[in-house]
């Protein structure tokens, strides 16, 4: 079995220099780690994980909490903490709260006790609580997208203004003028910023005789379709509708369609996220997006500058949206009589 002495022989340096370069506990010149290194990979040498965590008090691994392993939502911005991850030689806990507090206050009590050495919380289903368990203890942490902008400690935000008022005066230049919302459950602080933002948005366009409604969704499919029923329901229909993410949008235009209802030409219909399904279903989603492989990366790069330096000074990311013109918005169909 090879060990240090064996690698110090061939490298020419001492088996200590070898375990500061396996372990990273001191400086090392890149000269020497590099000779350390193809030693290392020509005998095929695999460090004991363990004992370097023994060792550096490190575990390699880090923490990532997500709201729904089935919302497409996800798997980008994963992918993007996962790439950042293993280049730095980390290994990624994935765990899922299905939108329940309860089981995201287990999740990371149980990322805590395994010692790993960070931890993002990437579920819009956080609370006060959950934060009071993460500053209680000496873990890093990063939170992705919380409510709250007051918080000091290291955070990652969406501004949803933006792409949500590129959104409005797209339908507004397509002479929309009874524009719906369907927003995400009232509970979670993300879908109140996103209702405040298209209302806001709205209201700026007061001289344009805008009339809007806001009903209530769950950013599930299922949210959609319950949502555009009981717009169906009613003796006069909008001719657009804005949802808090995607995959509302798409429940929304499988209801509509079942209920006769054609997109574009009867009703415009955009959508938040810009997840894959988008460019898949019929029509195409027009969708206001969040570039999540490459918050996946940004929120990684926060955690692994924190892990490094402690005494860091807070550290805040904002991430811009856009509006995504596709096929699923048109002229209103009450300016084409």
């Amino acid at each position: 079995m090879v060990n240090y002495n064996d690698i110090a022989k061939l490298a020419k340096v001492s088996p200590t220099t070898v375990s500061h370069v396996i372990n990273e506990t001191r400086f090392v010149l890149p000269e020497t780690k590099r000779r350390v290194l193809e030693v290392m990979k020509k005998l095929k040498y695999q460090p004991n994980l363990l004992a370097r965590s023994l060792a550096t008090g490190k575990t390699h691994t880090i923490g990532l909490v997500i709201s729904d392993i089935r919302n497409p939502f996800y798997p980008e911005l994963v992918q993007g903490v996962e790439e950042l991850a293993v280049k730095n030689d980390y290994n990624v806990f994935l765990c899922n709260t299905d939108y329940d507090v309860e089981k995201g206050l287990k999740s990371i009590g149980a990322l805590i006790k395994r010692k790993i050495d960070g931890i993002i919380v990437a579920s819009s289903q956080v609370d006060s609580s959950i934060i009071n368990q993460l500053m209680d203890t000496d873990v890093n942490f990063v939170l992705v997208d919380w409510g709250k902008r007051n918080v000091g400690v290291d955070s990652l935000y969406f501004d949803y203004k933006v792409g949500i008022a590129e959104a409005i005066s797209h339908l507004v230049s397509l002479k929309h003028r009874k524009i719906y919302f369907i927003s995400g459950p009232k509970t979670l602080k993300t879908a109140k910023i996103r209702t405040r933002n298209f209302i806001d948005a709205i209201e700026k366009y007061r001289d344009n005789n805008l009339d809007y409604k806001i009903l209530e969704g769950d950013h599930k499919l299922e949210g959609g379709i319950k949502a555009a029923q009981k717009i169906l329901k009613g003796k006069v229909l909008p001719t657009a509708i804005v949802c808090s993410n995607d995959l509302t949008a798409i429940g929304a235009m499988k209801a509509f369609k079942a209920g006769g209802i054609r997109i574009p030409d009867d009703m415009s219909i955009i959508g938040l996220d810009n997840i894959a399904l988008t460019e898949i279903v019929s029509p195409a989603l027009t969708t206001i997006e969040l570039e999540r492989y490459r918050i996946g990366k940004t929120v990684m790069e926060l955690l692994l500058n924190r892990i490094k330096d402690k005494k860091l000074p807070k550290q805040i990311c904002i991430f811009k949206t856009k509006l995504v013109v596709r096929e699923s918005t048109a002229k209103s169909r009450e300016n084409n009589r």
